[in-house]
């Protein structure tokens, strides 16, 4: 290999640290914000405990905190996945960096061990050798490109050497940054168990005191209110905007996939509840799943709204188009972004139960323009 192969090869192989991807910047930002949110509702059930104030407040409060708190932990879970990929390129590049040093120094060591043997005395016999003044002027001329090739090369070591060194701290910030992830993620997983616990404890408090009972049922109307006036806010929007899009939604009736596996354990309308023997409406059907199961979009759409009520937990609404929107509450977790385009069968979220009296669950609604519909002569 000649001279000049190796100074490209070196010039190649010299590459700068990328900084931190666009991505993860707001990656940590969203971490940021929710760890904000966190503090918030933690400070506000402090401050309810200390008043004293409605159980049911306390209840709510810690709902939240348990949803944010799930959402900061996946979100802390990716940039863990993330950063061990990180950390092994790191370290294959750093391999493949000292290789090339080593390679590289092994030529310039050749190289000048040859010229220290041989160069001088052959150099002086050209020179004797020559037989006019341009000859010598071509020896001179090529002396000083040799060189200069020898500064190149040996600054190219130097540079690649330097390469190196920012690599291993690369590395060395990457190994703190994984330590701190994991220690934050055990901490938040820690307390996330505490305060499940406690919300257990509450929720039993509840469920053996009927008129806490019914001021809880109570939020699930004010939750129904909220859902409602979102549907109908976008409903007004589309009609003024003239929006016809066409839609297969009716032709799913009768066919409609379930939007998660589970028993229903209410159905549509109204029911006598058996603790409250009150009249009691439900505008959906909520099923009883386990914890984490996935949660599917029953038809092709947009994501119109994500949310958080009270007595509902996490809630994302689809437009099919039409004027038909599906309702889905409950949720612990959420896979999709507000105007995103899902397809029928999409993952949308899990199962969860924050916000409910009944543990895990889903439930689940259908509308046409303002009015509500029978989800279960719509699933298959």
């Amino acid at each position: 290999m000649n001279l000049f192969r190796v100074i490209i090869l070196v010039s190649l192989f010299i590459q700068p640290v990328l900084p931190q991807s666009k991505k993860i910047t707001q990656h940590r930002e969203d971490l940021k914000q929710i760890r904000s949110e966190i503090d918030l509702y933690k400070n506000r059930l402090l401050n309810e405990s200390a008043r004293e104030k409605s159980i049911l407040d306390m209840l709510s409060a810690l709902d939240r905190e348990i949803d944010v708190t799930q959402a900061l932990l996946e979100q802390l879970k990716q940039e863990e996945k993330k950063n061990s990929r990180d950390l092994l390129e790191a370290a294959h590049e750093l391999n493949e960096k000292r290789d090339e040093l080593e390679h590289l120094k092994e030529i310039y060591k050749q190289r000048m061990i040859h010229f220290y043997k041989h160069g001088r005395v052959k150099d002086l016999e050209l020179l004797l050798a020559a037989n006019s003044f341009n000859q010598v002027l071509v020896w001179v001329k090529y002396q000083k490109l040799l060189a200069e090739n020898d500064r190149r090369n040996f600054q190219n070591i130097l540079d690649k050497k330097q390469a190196v060194e920012d690599l291993k701290d690369r590395r060395k910030n990457e190994v703190l940054k994984q330590r701190r992830i994991i220690k934050e993620k055990t901490e938040e997983e820690k307390n996330l168990r505490k305060r499940k616990k406690e919300r257990e404890r509450l929720l039993s408090t509840v469920r053996q005191n009927k008129q806490l009972y019914a001021q809880k049922l109570k939020e699930y109307e004010i939750a129904a209110r909220e859902i409602e006036r979102l549907i109908f806010s976008r409903e007004e929007k589309r009609l003024a905007e003239g929006d016809l899009k066409e839609t297969k939604f009716p032709k799913l009736r009768g066919k409609m996939i379930w939007p998660a596996r589970g028993t229903v354990i209410t159905k549509f309308g109204k029911y006598r509840h058996p603790q409250l023997k009150t009249i009691t409406e439900s505008i959906g059907i909520d099923i009883r799943a386990n914890l984490g199961d996935e949660v599917r979009s029953v038809g092709s759409g947009v994501v119109t709204a994500i949310t958080w009520q009270r007595g509902r937990g996490n809630i994302v609404i689809v437009n099919h188009f039409g004027g038909y929107y599906t309702v889905y509450t409950h949720l612990s977790k959420i896979n999709v972004k507000t105007d995103q385009q899902v397809s029928m069968g999409q993952v949308l979220g899990e199962v969860g139960d924050s916000g409910s009296l009944k543990g895990p669950m889903l439930h689940f609604e259908i509308w046409q323009n303002n009015k509500v519909l029978d989800p279960m002569s719509w699933l298959s």
